[in-house]
């Protein structure tokens, strides 16, 4: 049961994940080297994109799990929604899936109508720098730039946050519902999601 999930969890979401922290790496590298914007460009470019790619594997595990529970995408986001707290503290991240599938959905189509949906284009993945005591303490990096997510009423989080929080959801999601998961730890962002 959920093997499809299962497989897609460890082989594309684990492997876009790893992508999506190796370029915010490099980005991060780019922009101590020098911090003239059209320096840095290209790698927040790739962070930009790596970031989307493992938001829409991400996303593909609603789909996958559909198909293999029967239950709506409704119930299967409410539940996983309801499982996004921060690794090791246990401490909720309201919005963490809504943020991923927004940017899953707006580097798909670019502009987006989904009123159930914290963005509304492509120009709200950002990748600036938030500064110090902006969403929560610890989460993503601590300083420089990087992927940020900005929601409709004007507040941005930071993906490195949101990303580790959903995957790891996900997998709680799956063990809940009866998936067998092969033994961990998995650790991703420095983090680990499942043990």
């Amino acid at each position: 049961m959920l093997d499809d999930a299962v497989d897609h969890l460890r082989h594309n979401v684990l492997a876009a994940a790893a992508d999506y922290e190796t370029a915010e790496r490099d980005l991060s590298r780019a922009y101590e080297a020098d911090k003239t914007p059209a320096s840095w460009e290209p790698a927040a470019r790739t962070a930009k994109r790596r970031a989307a790619e493992l938001a829409i594997a991400i996303d593909g595990l609603a789909d996958r799990c559909t198909l293999e529970t029967g239950l709506s995408l409704t119930d299967i986001r409410s539940q996983v929604s309801a499982l996004c707290l921060w690794p090791g503290s246990g401490a909720p991240r309201i919005g963490a899936l809504a943020r991923v599938m927004g940017v899953a959905n707006a580097y798909k189509h670019q502009n987006l109508s989904n009123p159930a949906l914290p963005i509304t284009s492509d120009a709200d993945v950002l990748v600036i720098g938030l500064g110090y005591g902006l969403d929560g303490w610890g989460v993503g990096k601590m300083g420089g730039v990087e992927v940020l997510v900005r929601e409709t009423s004007g507040t941005s989080f930071k993906f490195l946050g949101d990303a580790p929080v959903v995957i790891a959801a996900w997998f709680r999601f799956l063990r809940q519902h009866g998936a067998v998961l092969p033994a961990g730890p998995y650790v991703a962002f420095g983090l680990q999601l499942y043990p």
